[in-house]
Protein backbone atom coordinates (compact mmCIF):
# COMPACT_ATOMS: atom_id res chain seq x y z
CA UNK A 1 0.00 0.00 0.00
CA UNK A 2 1.32 3.25 -0.47
CA UNK A 3 1.96 5.86 1.93
CA UNK A 4 -0.34 8.60 2.07
CA UNK A 5 2.38 10.98 3.88
CA UNK A 6 5.28 10.34 1.77
CA UNK A 7 4.21 12.64 -1.12
CA UNK A 8 3.22 16.01 0.78
CA UNK A 9 3.31 17.86 -2.79
CA UNK A 10 0.55 16.00 -4.26
CA UNK A 11 -2.79 17.44 -5.04
CA UNK A 12 -4.49 15.93 -2.22
CA UNK A 13 -2.07 16.55 0.37
CA UNK A 14 -1.55 20.33 -0.36
CA UNK A 15 -4.97 20.38 0.37
CA UNK A 16 -4.68 19.07 4.12
CA UNK A 17 -1.47 21.36 4.85
CA UNK A 18 -1.73 24.03 7.24
CA UNK A 19 1.63 24.12 8.75
CA UNK A 20 5.10 22.93 6.79
CA UNK A 21 8.41 23.80 7.19
CA UNK A 22 11.70 21.77 6.06
CA UNK A 23 11.24 18.79 8.88
CA UNK A 24 7.52 18.42 9.42
CA UNK A 25 4.10 19.20 8.13
CA UNK A 26 0.78 19.21 9.50
CA UNK A 27 -3.00 18.04 8.15
CA UNK A 28 -5.97 18.31 9.59
CA UNK A 29 -7.14 14.30 9.84
CA UNK A 30 -10.12 13.12 7.48
CA UNK A 31 -11.87 11.84 8.26
CA UNK A 32 -11.16 13.28 11.85
CA UNK A 33 -11.78 11.23 14.91
CA UNK A 34 -13.24 14.51 16.80
CA UNK A 35 -12.83 18.10 15.62
CA UNK A 36 -9.72 19.51 15.46
CA UNK A 37 -7.35 16.07 15.10
CA UNK A 38 -4.26 16.94 13.22
CA UNK A 39 -1.62 14.78 12.13
CA UNK A 40 1.95 15.90 12.58
CA UNK A 41 4.26 14.55 9.84
CA UNK A 42 7.71 14.14 9.11
CA UNK A 43 8.88 15.25 5.78
CA UNK A 44 10.43 12.79 3.77
CA UNK A 45 13.79 13.57 2.83
CA UNK A 46 15.25 10.58 0.65
CA UNK A 47 13.94 7.76 -0.89
CA UNK A 48 12.67 5.75 2.15
CA UNK A 49 9.53 5.99 4.49
CA UNK A 50 10.76 7.69 7.32
CA UNK A 51 10.03 5.34 10.07
CA UNK A 52 11.75 6.98 13.01
CA UNK A 53 13.32 10.44 12.39
CA UNK A 54 16.74 11.55 12.51
CA UNK A 55 18.03 13.58 15.61
CA UNK A 56 17.96 16.72 12.53
CA UNK A 57 14.67 16.29 11.72
CA UNK A 58 13.96 15.98 15.62
CA UNK A 59 15.77 19.22 16.49
CA UNK A 60 12.83 20.78 14.60
CA UNK A 61 9.70 19.43 16.64
CA UNK A 62 9.42 21.99 19.08
CA UNK A 63 8.87 24.66 16.96
CA UNK A 64 6.07 22.80 14.26
CA UNK A 65 4.52 21.31 17.42
CA UNK A 66 4.21 24.96 18.58
CA UNK A 67 3.19 26.06 15.39
CA UNK A 68 0.19 23.11 15.12
CA UNK A 69 -0.96 23.27 18.71
CA UNK A 70 -1.51 26.82 18.93
CA UNK A 71 -3.51 27.24 15.72
CA UNK A 72 -5.72 24.05 16.70
CA UNK A 73 -6.23 26.14 20.33
CA UNK A 74 -6.81 29.29 18.19
CA UNK A 75 -9.49 28.05 15.31
CA UNK A 76 -11.23 25.11 18.06
CA UNK A 77 -10.74 26.06 21.25
CA UNK A 78 -9.93 22.86 22.95
CA UNK A 79 -9.57 22.96 27.23
CA UNK A 80 -6.60 20.92 26.09
CA UNK A 81 -4.56 19.36 23.31
CA UNK A 82 -3.32 15.94 23.68
CA UNK A 83 0.01 14.47 22.21
CA UNK A 84 0.04 11.07 21.25
CA UNK A 85 3.05 8.96 18.58
CA UNK A 86 0.74 5.82 18.18
CA UNK A 87 1.60 5.10 14.47
CA UNK A 88 -1.22 2.33 13.65
CA UNK A 89 -1.30 1.17 10.28
CA UNK A 90 0.66 4.06 8.72
CA UNK A 91 4.78 3.43 9.49
CA UNK A 92 5.32 6.54 8.66
CA UNK A 93 6.60 8.54 11.47
CA UNK A 94 3.92 11.32 12.74
CA UNK A 95 2.22 12.32 15.93
CA UNK A 96 -1.66 12.97 16.60
CA UNK A 97 -2.77 16.00 17.84
CA UNK A 98 -5.72 15.61 19.57
CA UNK A 99 -7.59 18.78 20.78
CA UNK A 100 -9.72 17.81 24.27
CA UNK A 101 -12.80 19.33 25.23
CA UNK A 102 -14.75 19.89 28.76
CA UNK A 103 -17.03 17.73 28.30
CA UNK A 104 -15.00 14.69 26.77
CA UNK A 105 -12.31 15.57 29.48
CA UNK A 106 -15.04 14.86 31.92
CA UNK A 107 -15.85 11.52 29.78
CA UNK A 108 -12.15 10.72 30.11
CA UNK A 109 -11.45 11.53 33.99
CA UNK A 110 -14.76 9.99 35.17
CA UNK A 111 -15.71 6.94 33.21
CA UNK A 112 -15.13 3.42 34.15
CA UNK A 113 -14.09 0.43 31.85
CA UNK A 114 -17.89 -0.70 30.60
CA UNK A 115 -19.92 0.47 27.68
CA UNK A 116 -17.13 3.32 26.86
CA UNK A 117 -14.34 1.01 26.42
CA UNK A 118 -11.59 2.61 28.44
CA UNK A 119 -10.52 2.69 32.22
CA UNK A 120 -11.00 6.09 33.75
CA UNK A 121 -7.58 8.24 33.47
CA UNK A 122 -6.32 5.51 31.46
CA UNK A 123 -5.27 7.92 28.21
CA UNK A 124 -4.48 5.82 25.15
CA UNK A 125 -7.55 3.81 25.55
CA UNK A 126 -9.80 7.13 25.74
CA UNK A 127 -8.25 7.88 22.44
CA UNK A 128 -8.33 4.60 21.14
CA UNK A 129 -12.26 4.77 22.10
CA UNK A 130 -12.54 8.66 19.79
CA UNK A 131 -10.71 6.94 17.23
CA UNK A 132 -13.23 3.68 16.90
CA UNK A 133 -15.99 6.22 17.43
CA UNK A 134 -14.70 8.20 14.47
CA UNK A 135 -14.18 5.57 12.33
CA UNK A 136 -17.46 3.56 12.80
CA UNK A 137 -19.18 6.34 11.70
CA UNK A 138 -17.36 6.91 8.37
CA UNK A 139 -17.70 3.29 7.74
CA UNK A 140 -21.89 3.80 8.12
CA UNK A 141 -21.95 6.90 5.82
CA UNK A 142 -19.70 5.10 3.29
CA UNK A 143 -22.11 2.10 3.54
CA UNK A 144 -25.40 5.16 3.25
CA UNK A 145 -24.11 6.52 0.94
CA UNK A 146 -22.24 4.67 -1.63
CA UNK A 147 -18.82 6.12 -1.57
CA UNK A 148 -15.35 4.82 -1.89
CA UNK A 149 -13.03 5.42 1.32
CA UNK A 150 -11.15 7.90 -1.03
CA UNK A 151 -14.43 9.36 -2.67
CA UNK A 152 -14.88 10.05 1.21
CA UNK A 153 -11.94 11.41 2.17
CA UNK A 154 -11.93 14.04 -1.04
CA UNK A 155 -15.48 15.04 -0.23
CA UNK A 156 -14.23 15.86 3.79
CA UNK A 157 -11.53 17.50 2.56
CA UNK A 158 -13.48 19.24 0.67
CA UNK A 159 -16.06 20.25 3.05
CA UNK A 160 -13.08 20.93 5.77
CA UNK A 161 -11.56 24.07 3.31
CA UNK A 162 -12.91 26.63 5.66
CA UNK A 163 -11.72 24.84 8.99
CA UNK A 164 -8.37 24.46 6.94
CA UNK A 165 -7.73 27.87 5.82
CA UNK A 166 -8.29 29.02 9.39
CA UNK A 167 -5.72 26.98 10.61
CA UNK A 168 -3.63 28.02 7.78
CA UNK A 169 -3.80 31.76 9.25
CA UNK A 170 -3.66 30.94 12.94
CA UNK A 171 -0.39 28.90 11.84
CA UNK A 172 1.18 31.91 9.36
CA UNK A 173 1.32 29.27 6.27
CA UNK A 174 -0.02 29.79 3.27
CA UNK A 175 0.81 26.85 0.79
CA UNK A 176 4.04 27.63 -2.09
Amino acid sequence: MKCPFCDFRSDEMKKRIFYRDEDWFAILAAPGHNKGHVLLTAVRKTSDCPTEPSLEVFSGLPKALWKAVQAVKTVYQPKNVLLSSLRGSESHFHFHLVPLYEDEEKAWRNSQKDKEGYRNGHLMEFLGYLEKQGDERAKEERRKSGLSEEQQRTKIVASQKPEIEKLRLAAGYYSR
